[in-house]
C-alpha cells in the first residue's frame, strides 16, 4: 500500500474535505483513526474465514528453568497461535510439536524436554520447564498500525535517537502522546519495533531499557520515527485492498458530515469487503496429504 499520507489526501478529495487549518477542518489524526479501524475490521473478517493468511514464525531462545515466554507483541489478539515447537539444540531437523494443554495440567518446578504448552495472559508456559534449546512459534500476525512520519533520524545510539529538522519538522506533540515509537525505512518496513521512550524533544528521543529483538535492524540516518507499538507508515495489505481502506475511511467521514452519500457508501463497502475476503481464500491444485507430525517421543527412544 502507499504511504498513509497519500491515502488521507485521496479520502479528502473524495469527501471534499481538502480545506485544513490548525483551527478548522478535519485533522489528519481523525483520518488515521478511521484508516486503522478499516484495517482492523478487514483483518478480523479475513481471519474469521481464512485463519492462515497472516501467518508468521518466530524463534525464541530458551532460558534454563524459565517456564513463561512472551507471545510476540504483534500476535493477533495476543492469543492466535497455530503451533509451538521445541528443539533441544535449535537445529531445524530436531524441532517437534508441543501439545496444547490447560492450566490444570501445570506442574511447577519440573524440568526436562517440554511436551506441552499452555496459553495464558499473553504468555505461553512450557511443560516441563526446559533447560536449553529454542522454541518456534507460528501465529497469526496482527497487521501494523499506520501513522504519519513524525520525525527524521539523523543519528542513533543505544539510549537515544537524534532527529533532523532541516527536512522534516519533528512532531513533538504527536510523539508525546505515545509511550512507544517504532522506526521505519522509506518503504515502511519496520527497522526497530516498540521502543519505550522516556522523553521527546524536537532534536532527540531518549529511551530506557530497550533491548532490540532478533528481527530488529540498525537505526540509521534517513529512517523515520512513527508513534505507537507495531506501527508503520505503509499498510501491509496487498495494493488491491487499498480501495477498501479508502472507501471505509470515506464512509466514516461522510457519516461524520451527516452526508446522505453515506448510505450508498456503506452498500458499496459491504460488497467490496466480501469480494476481498473471497480473494484471500487459499487456492491449491496440489494433492493434499495427511501431515506427518513429530512429537516429543520421536526423540525419546
Amino acid at each position: 500500500m502507499k504511504y498513509v499520507q497519500y491515502i488521507i489526501n485521496q479520502v479528502r478529495k473524495q469527501t471534499e474535505n481538502e480545506e485544513l487549518t490548525a483551527f478548522s477542518g478535519i485533522q489528519d489524526s481523525e483520518f488515521i483513526q478511521y484508516i486503522n479501524d478499516a484495517q482492523h475490521s478487514l483483518q478480523a473478517a479475513i481471519v474469521a474465514q481464512h485463519p492462515r493468511v497472516f501467518t508468521k514464525e518466530v524463534i525464541l531462545d530458551v532460558v534454563s528453568g524459565q517456564e513463561k515466554y512472551d507471545i510476540p507483541s504483534d500476535c493477533y489478539l495476543s492469543n492466535k497461535i497455530h503451533n509451538v515447537e521445541y528443539s533441544l539444540d535449535g537445529r531445524d531437523e530436531n524441532y517437534y510439536t508441543l501439545n496444547e494443554d490447560t492450566i490444570k495440567s501445570r506442574i511447577a518446578g519440573t524440568t526436562g524436554s517440554p511436551i506441552n504448552y499452555i496459553r495464558i495472559s499473553g504468555k505461553i508456559l512450557l511443560l516441563p520447564q526446559p533447560t536449553s534449546g529454542k522454541i518456534r512459534i507460528t501465529y497469526v500476525k496482527r497487521v501494523a498500525e499506520l501513522d504519519l512520519r513524525r520525525a527524521l533520524v539523523s543519528s542513533a545510539t543505544s539510549t537515544y535517537i537524534g532527529l533532523n529538522n532541516s527536512i522534516l519538522l519533528t512532531d513533538v506533540e504527536a510523539l508525546s502522546e505515545h509511550e512507544y515509537v517504532c522506526v521505519v525505512d522509506r518503504k515502511g518496513d519496520i527497522i526497530a519495533r516498540d521502543i519505550p521512550i522516556s522523553a521527546v524533544s524536537s532534536t532527540v528521543i531518549t529511551f530506557d531499557n530497550y533491548v532490540p529483538s532478533a528481527e530488529d535492524g540498525t537505526i540509521q540516518s534517513g529512517h523515520y520515527v512513527v508513534g505507537g507499538r507495531n506501527t508503520s507508515t505503509h499498510g501491509e495489505f496487498d495494493d488491491s485492498v487499498e480501495r477498501y481502506i479508502i472507501a471505509y475511511c470515506a464512509w466514516k467521514i461522510l457519516k461524520r458530515d451527516s452526508s446522505v452519500d453515506s448510505q450508498e457508501a456503506i452498500q458499496e463497502l459491504t460488497v467490496m469487503l466480501q469480494d476481498i475476503i473471497n480473494s484471500y481464500a487459499m487456492v491449491s491444485d496440489d494433492v493434499q496429504y495427511i501431515p506427518n507430525l513429530h512429537s516429543w517421543d520421536d526423540w525419546s527412544v
